[in-house]
């Protein structure tokens, strides 16, 4: 049982294992992380604080609920005010809402989701460059976008046994709804409505050697701005794997995943024309658990990541780098009760992104602060 359900979790975001009665589990965090950037950008730093908030709560054996939302304030460092100001931006983030129906228990689950645009979506022309910056996949922030139109969607998730492996497979569709993204100018934005395809294998490849492979294929339809269809964003390709070894009571994880823009695009947008290339973001990390007692684990991790896209739309125009980054840090997890536990997160990241052909370096740090309790 504990393969199917991991398979299915491969194959789309599921809830929680059901119970046969409801148990409901609070989360909450406080997240910051502060960059700093040399002299070839117009600004040359970016800060982020968020509180991410998120309750589940599991109603007998076939329902699940998934509540989340949060808070964040982001702030800009002009590099030169005669270009822009200093700027920052704060507020409420989304609401999502995610309800899981199990069908066939360890089998196949629907999903239902839905987004409030409780968030900040219109910002002030100035602010477009927070909104940039936080897009950076280079960087990773932990919030990359603070408000949206909302939508509503739905999908599922199944698991099939294949001996001591698992297939998982699923499917998701969102529909966004239009939203206004600049103070100001009435046209509307409304991103094309998004289809995932996802399929899952996992299984033990010896007694404490496990693997995990994932692939999705994401394809969206064509952006609306002033209710005028535009062209959208393109197929993408994303695949995973990962493998997990035990050592003794230690445990590492090591992992990749690709991320593949395959049509370049030029996204329409209310404040003009964004060109999408055909792009690619590759990543490898690694993550070793190990216990400390019987109540604590420390966990190192390191990730480097790569990204490159095509120097303009044509279908052979070579790929250029656009930028690289290295993150590494520790997290310490202590469980205090059976309903209490505490996640302690540090770390730093270094890189460049790439700005008219020239590198710029950068670095920074994230800390955090994780509570989970279960009433």
């Amino acid at each position: 049982m504990r393969h199917r359900l991991l398979a299915a979790a491969l194959a789309c975001c599921v809830a929680p294992p059901l119970a046969a009665q409801m148990v409901t589990q609070v989360q909450g965090a406080v997240l910051t992380e502060s960059y700093s950037f040399d002299a070839g950008l117009v600004f040359n730093k970016i800060s982020e604080t968020t509180v991410p908030v998120g309750l589940t709560a599991q109603f007998g054996r076939s329902v699940t609920a998934t509540l989340s939302t949060g808070y964040a304030r982001v702030s800009l460092t002009s590099a030169d005010a005669s270009l822009i100001p200093n700027q920052s931006v704060s507020g409420a983030l989304d609401t999502q809402l995610r309800l899981g129906f199990t069908v066939v228990p360890g089998r196949l689950i629907l999903l239902a989701t839905g987004v409030l645009p409780t968030g900040i979506k219109t910002v002030q022309q100035e602010q477009l460059s927070i909104l940039g910056a936080l897009s950076s996949d280079v960087i990773g922030f932990s919030a990359p976008s603070i408000g949206s139109g909302g939508g509503v969607g739905g999908g599922f998730a199944g698991a099939i046994p294949l001996g001591a492996w698992a297939l998982g497979l699923g499917g998701t569709y969102r529909m966004p709804l239009a939203y206004q993204p600049i103070v100001g100018q009435t046209a509307k934005l409304k991103p094309g409505a998004e289809a995932r395809l996802r399929v899952g294998l996992e299984g033990p490849l010896a007694r404490t050697t496990y693997v995990r492979l994932a692939g999705i294929f994401a394809t969206r339809a064509k952006d609306q701005v002033a209710s005028q269809p535009e062209n959208g964003v393109g197929n993408r390709f994303i695949g995973y794997v990962s493998v997990n070894q035990g050592l003794g009571s230690a445990a590492l994880t090591v992992y990749g995943f690709d991320v593949y823009r395959a049509a370049p695009q030029v996204q329409a947008t209310a404040t003009g024309a964004a060109i999408l290339p055909r792009g690619n973001l590759i990543a490898v990390g690694s993550r070793l658990g190990i216990p400390l007692g019987a109540n604590m684990q420390l966990a190192p991790r390191v990730e480097y990541r790569h990204s490159a896209a095509a120097t303009d739309t044509t279908a052979n125009a070579p790929v250029q780098r656009l930028g690289a980054s290295l993150r590494f840090g520790v997290d310490v997890r202590r469980t205090l009760s059976p309903r209490f536990t505490v996640v302690l997160q540090a770390g730093g990241a270094t890189g460049s992104v790439t700005q008219s052909g020239a590198d710029v370096n950068f670095s920074g740090y994230r800390a955090g602060l994780q509570l989970e309790v279960k009433p």
